[in-house]
This record gives C-alpha cells, structure tokens and sequence, in this order.
C-alpha cells in the first residue's frame, strides 16, 4: 500500500469550527494563484483539522496535511504546522499583542526584547516582573505557554515526525514544565510518559513506542518490546479496564493470561513487576488490584468497623411519637428505622419502589428536627438530589457540593474540617462509588455525627468500581432495615409491574387483544404494542401530543435501553427536537458535531464538569487575563434549558445555575430530550415514555426495566414489543462485581482507630 500523499501550504487561520481539548478544525484562508491544488470548501476557504493546539486568528501557518474526503467535502488532516518565529523587535511586540494589551506588549518587548527565545531556552531566572507594570504572575505563565506551545512544542511534533501529536507532547511537558526534562522521561519511561501523564490508551501508545523505536526516532538504547516498563503499563492497563467493568479486584491467573496474549514477548518480567508499588497482590487468595484501588477499599471497611457501635451517641428519642407522617401512618417495619438510627452510628434503610422509603425518611427528619438535630441530604446525582428536596421539601445537594468540592482536587470538608450536623444522609446510594464514598467518610466525624444509607439494592450498582450497597447489605455487618411491602401493589398500575419486573415475574399476556392496554385503578401505566419500526414516530406523536395538553418539556422524559440506533437517544432527540423546541431551524445556533442547539432546547450533562463558568451579569462576559471567572459544579445527569446562544458560548440554566458553555464545553452535554435508562437512574419525572423494541432484547433485562419504570411520577407510557419485555423481565442482569469489600468487613481484625 502506497503512502498516502502530503500537501504543503501556506495559510491564515479565519477561525476555529470545532473545538476539543485534543481535536479541533479550523477555517483559513489559502491562496488559490499559489497553491491552485489545495481545494477549497463551499465557504471559499480550506478545513484543515487534527490533534492541534489553539491557533491564532489573523496569522499564516505552514501546514503540512494529508488530504481527505468525506460526506462535508475535502478538508486537510494536519501532520505538522508550525509558524515563524519573530526574529525582530516589531515580530516579538506583533506576536505578545496577540494575547496581551498593546502597552503590556510594549512593556514586555522593552525589558526583555528576546523573551521569545528566553522561554524557548527555559532561561527565566532573571525575569522580574516589578519591572513590568501590568503583568503579574497569571499573565505571565500565559505568554509563557503562548511561546511554548507556538514555537518549542511544535519544533518537537516536527522533531518526532508527527508520531507524538501536540497534545500528547504538553501534557508531558506540562507534567515537568521542561523541554530536556520531557525528552528525557520519553526515553528512559515511555510508557510511563503516554499512559500515565498523557493519559493514553496502553494499546495506543504500545503502537506510538514501538513506532518510534523502529523508525529510531527516539533511540531508546534497549528494546522497548521485551522491557519491564512495557509489562507494566500492560498490567496496569488491564487491571483499569477490570475496573471499568466495575470490579475493583481480578484473579492473578487470570491477569497473568491476558497479560500473556497481549504482550508475550515482555510478558517474563510478570513475576518482578507485580512487585511494583502501584500493584496490590494478596499470595493468600490469589487476588491483585491497583494498589489505591485496594487501599480506598479498605479505608472505607476499616472505617466503617471503627464506628459502628455509637456508644456515645445514642438517642434516647420515643419515635413512637414519629409513627405518623402527614395523612400516612407508618408500619412497624417502616418505623424500625427510627429506631435503628437512634442507636447507631450507622444505618442502612434498604427498600424497592413503592415500600415507603421516603415515608419512612420523612419520619426520621421530623424525629430531627423536632429534637434538634440538625442533617445534612445527599445523592451522588443532581437529579436524585431534585428528587430527594421534591419529596422531603427540605434542601438536598450532590455528593460533591454537599461536600464543597474545588477543583482539581481540594474539598471544603475533609478529616480536618468535618461536616456540622448530626446526620448524614444518602439517597440513591447504590450509584456511590468508593471514591465518592471515601471522600465522604473523611469529612464524617463519628463521635458527633451519624450515617444514613439509603438505597434500592435492585437498582443498578455505580457507574466507576465497587459494589457498595450490596456489599455492605451481604456482610451483614452494618444495622439495616429492609421494607418489604409494597404499597399499592394490589390496586395495579405501574406499582404492580414495577414489583412483578424486579421479580422476573411477566405481567403482559399473549390474550391481550388490544394495542394500548392500561394497568390499575388509577390507569398510571400503558402498554402499547408497537414494532420496533414503528417507535419513534409513535413517541415523537406521542411527545407532542403531550405538549399540547399542558405539558413541559421538563415534564416529559422519554427513556431507552440504548443511544445509538433508531430507537436510541440520539435519533429519538433529533426527532423529538423538532416538535418541541419552537426555535427549530432558527438561525440562531450552535452546531457541534451531528447536532444543532437552539435556544430553548433542553440538553443533559454527560460527565461532570467541575469547573463550570458561572455567568455574571454583572460585568462583561469577556473576562480580562487578571480576573479568574468564578466556576460551579455540574453533576453528571444535571438537564438544562439553553437561555441565549452566542457566536461562541451558550448560556445553559441548570436548574438556577447559569453557566457559559464555549464550543469545546458542549462535548460534555447532548439533547436530553430523550435519555439512556441508565442515565435516569435517581431522578424522577411526571410523564415517563419508555420505549422497550424487539430490537434491544440483547441489552434489556429486569433490572433495566425496573429501573425505568420507577422513574415515572404520575404516568408511563410504555411502547416496545410484549415478546421482548416478556423475554427481558425473565432475564437478571448480571450484576456481581468482584471487591475486597465483603471479606475485610468480615475480618474485624482489620479494625484500626481512625
């Protein structure tokens, strides 16, 4: 197979059309008199896109790009570009004047008229910034990685022949903020350099090494192929991956197998590498894990087993005087959980949908307050955070807020400030993870304060490692309350399906002649018999029908097993997009990738955004170098109305927080009309439409349609085949997880004074 061909061009960049952390196109303008063979898009400029940093407007890159076509037309991928460096006093005063005021520019240019060259050379010690009147230590790190990143980072892609791109070479040199110390680390620690600092991909960066090493790029002076290092970044990759499958531990055989079949010729170094400090092998039973995987683990149990006897903190409250909560009297299973409360550091209140376990909650905060003491309520979600304050009508927070998260990595409450309250209480706790929940355990100081654990052990477990709920309930070491009577089952409904589902019991029939058929007294759940062809149209009607009748967009949540395909979310909101935002097909948007945003859409977080720019109306929405703009935290699973679009931002209201989200910031939401039924675990909605098609029977199971169908306040809708949720309904979900967890709260000679 030939090469494929490379084009050299000169070009000034118009502006940015896309916009990631690592991959970005531009817009410029190339000379048609003297590159007549570069080929122009349908605006008369050329798209050059790739692995690039960010490029200046208004400047001329020599571009070096392989040419490729595709369903937009002809655009450039990038394999070098790089700019001329100013070699005169008017080039370097033109070039600061790019990110910096014309009289800082000229302040800078004469104290320090070679300063390009200065930060090339990493020769700084002699720079004082008393001398530069307007330039502090914020504006100076940002010419200095202006410089770096235009002229030193480039000369490197170009010195590694495009192998390493531009994002990967910052993040290392970011790492040691040196351009020796870099070539340095990629020659004695390369897979260190790509998997750990640049966070690539092991699979990724193996292929990259092994590249650089055959075309001797980088002369590694070993063989990289058979080294220790390669054994293990493999092992490491593959006790990550374990983890992504939710398991914090694996067998050692078994890592030893995979770590044979993907790196055989390194593969010797096994029995040393397992030895290594970020590795925690147990010889007993043969287990290994990420060291801080096993230590967060075992803080967690160790923790735990230290304070579950609250000898000094009993209540002696009559919770008998509780037993009532609004028009609804509590059972005596219900009320067993005041009780346990009262005796216990910690508690676990275990129930499915419909056994009353917000009745039972609310009891415990009127038992509270009444006695004066004060709580504290929190979900790892920012829709079951809604949930928790709609239910309760007391004030409820993520996890992370509650806690007073800061970016990167600094928490308002910690082991050495603790939460002030007397109570603690998590909601929807089988979606915590360990990380989340050692980071709450640190800030609980157990001589003044207890715990409360809330959840649904037939839910689904945590997105991230461990299995916390279902550990700590088969331990059996933590006082727990199970409510087992579901309320309102006899009278149907969603209640009795959602209580048949979770016990793989059927409840459509094969003598069911109708296409709709509605369920219980109060007719809360429909089921409409539809072919998987025929679903999205029939939701989309659906929708709108809705709408007509009064409802919001906030109102109505359509849920489905699956994003991709014609009943996944994605193609579910395109289509739903039409008929409910008004503004659809407006001028006024923001396209990102495949889908256009418009004012008035409802989209959905997708990850969580720590640092979230707050908007402030009070000042102009360009903020100066000096001033960093204030910044919020947006959970994953937070909707939002988009408010106002600009040319460049967006201004999203995630439930009273308005935030500016730029391009690259609006990879981390999608449309939201439409979600996964794993993204709506926790929340809770008015009008649900569950769609469940013949074509997803591979991914629906029990558990994922309980989940689904609990998520509806007032009515569901459910469309999908009866063959198909009758197959599901049989089938549970395979959730075992392998963790440390069961076995070191078994052992109570793990117990430590914390």
């Amino acid at each position: 197979m030939s090469e494929q061909k490379l084009f050299k061009f000169k070009g000034v960049i118009i502006k940015c059309t896309y916009n990631t952390p690592d991959y970005k196109i531009y817009a410029i303008d190339v000379s048609k008199k003297d590159y007549p063979d570069i080929k122009q898009n349908k605006y008369n400029n050329v798209s050059i896109l790739g692995e690039l940093s960010d490029l200046t407007l208004g400047v001329e890159y020599e571009i070096t790009a392989e040419e490729q076509t595709n369903k937009y037309g002809t655009s450039y991928k990038v394999v070098n570009i790089k700019r001329d460096m100013p070699t005169t006093t008017e080039g370097t005063f033109l070039f600061l004047s790019e990110i910096l005021t014309e009289n800082q520019a000229k302040v800078l240019v004469e104290n320090y008229p070679n300063i390009i060259q200065k930060v090339k050379d990493n020769d700084l010690d002699d720079i004082d910034l008393s001398k530069l009147k307007g330039i502090g230590e914020k504006t100076f790190a940002v010419i200095k990685e202006k410089i770096i990143t235009n002229f030193a980072l480039m000369d490197l892609v170009i010195e590694f022949k495009n192998v390493l791109s531009m994002s990967i070479i910052k993040k290392i040199y970011d790492e040691y903020s040196s351009i020796d110390k870099l070539k340095e680390k990629l020659k004695e620690e390369p897979y260190t350099s790509l998997t750990r600092i640049s966070r690539i991909g092991f699979k990724t960066a193996d292929s990259i090494i092994l590249q650089l090493q055959k075309e001797n790029i980088i002369d590694f002076e070993y063989d990289v192929k058979t080294s220790a290092d390669r054994c293990l970044s493999c092992m490491l990759y593959l006790l990550e991956e374990n983890e992504n499958e939710g398991h914090t531990c694996m067998n050692l055989a078994d890592l030893r197998q995979q770590c044979l079949k993907l790196v055989p010729s390194c593969a010797d170094h096994f029995v040393d590498v397992i030895k290594n400090d970020n590795i925690y092998y147990n010889k007993e039973d043969m287990t290994v894990a990420l060291r801080s995987t096993y230590e967060t683990e075992e803080y967690i149990a160790n923790t735990i087993l230290a304070n579950l006897n609250g000898t000094n903190n009993v209540w002696e409250f009559d919770a008998q005087k509780y037993k009532k909560v609004g028009e609804f009297e509590l059972s005596d299973e219900q009320m067993q959980i005041l009780d346990v409360i009262c005796k216990n550091n910690i508690a676990i209140l275990n129930g499915f949908a419909g056994a009353g376990k917000t009745a039972s909650t609310q009891g415990i905060i009127n038992m509270l307050k009444d006695n004066d003491k004060s709580f504290r309520l929190m979900s790892p979600t920012g829709r079951a955070a809604k949930v928790l304050h709609e239910n309760t009508n007391e004030p409820a927070s993520t996890i992370h807020r509650g806690l007073g998260y800061i970016p990167p990595n600094n928490w308002t409450y910690n082991k050495y400030q603790p939460l002030d309250c007397d109570v603690v209480i998590v909601d929807e706790f089988s979606m915590v993870d360990i990380w989340l929940f050692k980071r709450l355990l640190d800030a609980i100081d157990f001589k003044h304060t207890k715990l409360l654990i809330i959840g649904d052990n037939a839910q689904l477990p945590s997105v991230s490692c461990g299995n916390l709920l279902h550990d700590f309930m088969e331990a059996n070491i933590i006082p727990t309350v199970t409510l087992n009577k579901i309320f309102r089952y006899s009278s149907g409904g969603l209640m009795r399906v959602a209580t048949d589902t979770r016990c793989c019991k059927e409840y459509l029939t094969k003598d069911m002649k109708a296409k709709a058929t509605t369920f219980g007294d109060n007719q809360d759940y429909m089921f409409i018999d539809l072919a998987s062809e025929l679903i999205p149209k029939n939701v989309v009607a659906l929708y709108k029908k809705l709408l007509d009748n009064g409802n919001s967009i906030e109102d109505i949540q359509v849920l489905t097993a699956k994003n991709v395909g014609d009943c996944g979310s994605v193609q579910l909101n395109n289509m739903i997009q039409r008929v409910a935002n008004p503004n659809y097909g407006s001028e006024v948007n923001m396209k990102v990738g495949d889908t256009t945003y418009y004012q008035g859409d409802l989209i959905l977080q997708t990850v969580n955004n720590y640092t979230a720019e707050l908007v402030n109306d009070e000042k102009d929405m360009n903020w100066v170098l000096e001033d960093e703009p204030q910044t919020a935290f947006v959970a994953n699973g937070e909707t939002a109305i988009i408010e106002e679009i600009y040319n460049t931002y967006i201004i999203a209201n995630f439930n009273g927080i308005r935030v500016k989200y730029y391009r690259n910031d609006m990879n981390m939401v999608k449309l939201g009309y439409a979600i996964s039924i794993h993204k709506s675990q926790g929340g809770g909605f008015k009008t649900v439409i569950l769609c469940s098609p013949q074509s997803h029977i591979f991914m629906l199971n029990s558990n994922l349609l309980y989940v689904g169908l609990t998520r509806m306040k007032e009515k569901l809708y459910h469309l999908g085949s009866l063959q198909s949720v009758n197959q599901a309904v049989k089938k549970k979900a395979n959730l075992v997880r392998h963790t440390f967890m069961q076995k070191l709260l078994k052992n109570s000679k793990n117990t430590i004074d914390i």
